[in-house]
């Protein structure tokens, strides 16, 4: 897979600054666009199979503790997903399928499956920016961004993150299609320069004059791709947090040969674990 702007398989973290950064790019570029380009270009690994544990905890403390299996492919024009919850037994087999498409002016495709109605549902492009699952992450955020949809500005590029030598980029969506679908009116990525991902995120949201915090620890190499084992996500109104999301993967594996496209439709995000 090719990583772009933000997606669940997003990974980082720690180093000493002035370290040359991969794929070529000069510690001090400034070109903002330059550097987003290079982020999405990496690759993020292939045939992906993970099991993660998502815990979500509103603003009163209360928990909410869930199993997720999910696996990735690449394909001609993009990447596909699929997220199957395994437990509790109350949220079984609910699950989401995402196509993404590489090209942002085409609709990526979502399809949600509750077992309670028996039948996989669309999700239509303005229920894109609502909250899956009553998680901090929107659906929008389950899939992958085109940079050529945003515009770039380098807000710092000698900023740091944990002792991380990472660059401070602005994005803003070009395009009203984008507005509507990720619900942001801008975004701040600190973008580490030996990883060439982000470390750290932070969402204005559109409605309601929330923020959305996200940042990516536990960093491991998985087949010499680096994985960030814990993404914490958390919303804002003023001071006030409403919720937090944690997503801890158990086991994240690259190139397993057993994922295949025919993993990939609503027949088997139907048939379930």
């Amino acid at each position: 897979m090719r990583r772009k702007q933000l997606s669940l398989n997003i990974v980082l973290i720690a180093l000493v600054a002035l370290v040359a950064p991969a794929w070529g790019l000069d510690a001090n570029e400034t070109d903002a666009k330059k550097v987003m380009t290079a982020v999405n270009d990496q690759p993020d690994g292939d045939r992906i199979k993970a099991r993660m544990v998502m815990v979500v905890r509103d603003s009163q403390g209360r928990e909410k503790k869930r199993i997720v299996q999910s696996k990735g492919l690449d394909f001609k024009d993009g990447t596909k997903q699929l997220l199957l919850f395994e437990k509790p037994a109350d949220v079984r087999n609910i699950g989401l399928l995402s196509i993404d498409y590489d090209d942002g002016n085409k609709d990526d495709d979502q399809w949600l499956y509750l077992p309670s109605l028996r039948k996989s549902t669309r999700i239509s492009s303005s229920d894109k920016s609502g909250s899956f699952m009553g998680t901090d992450l929107t659906y929008s955020d389950m899939t992958e961004q085109d940079p050529d949809t945003y515009d770039y500005k380098m807000l710092d590029a000698a900023a740091t993150v944990g002792g991380e030598a990472c660059w401070k980029i602005e994005a803003r969506p070009n395009t009203d299609k984008v507005r509507k679908e990720t619900g942001y009116v801008k975004s701040v990525m600190w973008i580490s320069k030996e990883k060439l991902m982000p470390l750290q995120v932070k969402n204005w949201v559109r409605d309601g004059k929330k923020l959305k915090f996200i940042k990516f620890k536990d960093i491991k190499k998985v087949d010499g791709i680096w994985v960030a084992h814990k993404i914490l996500a958390q919303t804002k109104r003023g001071k006030q947090v409403e919720s937090k999301t944690l997503i801890a993967y158990k086991s994240f594996k690259i190139n397993q040969a057993d994922v295949k496209a025919s993993d990939f439709n609503q027949r088997q995000l139907e048939k379930g674990l």
